[in-house]
């Protein structure tokens, strides 16, 4: 998975959840700056993982906090995946 397929999953995850266009993310986005609660950006990391189909280390999320840090997270439990792929 590249930069692009990990942004690319993450703006759809986000405006699933959300159920609303959060605008263009880029990898210096605040994931604060989103505008979702706790709960809808848990509910965003499922969505990504299930997407990937794998599961993300909780560990992993700690220092997470730009778009940028989450894209990291997924490319490396990731790297030979494909977006879309099952």
């Amino acid at each position: 998975m590249n930069l692009a397929e990990a942004l690319a999953f993450l703006q759809s995850a986000g405006e699933h959840v959300s159920d609303r266009e959060l605008g263009r993310l880029t990898t210096e986005t605040e994931l604060q700056a989103l505008g979702l609660d706790s709960v809808q950006l848990l509910e965003m990391i499922t969505v990504a993982e299930q997407n990937i189909g794998l599961r993300l280390p909780d560990e992993a999320f700690g220092r997470v906090r730009t778009v940028g840090d989450l894209c990291e997270v997924l490319m490396t439990a990731a790297p030979d995946r494909q977006a879309g792929a099952r």
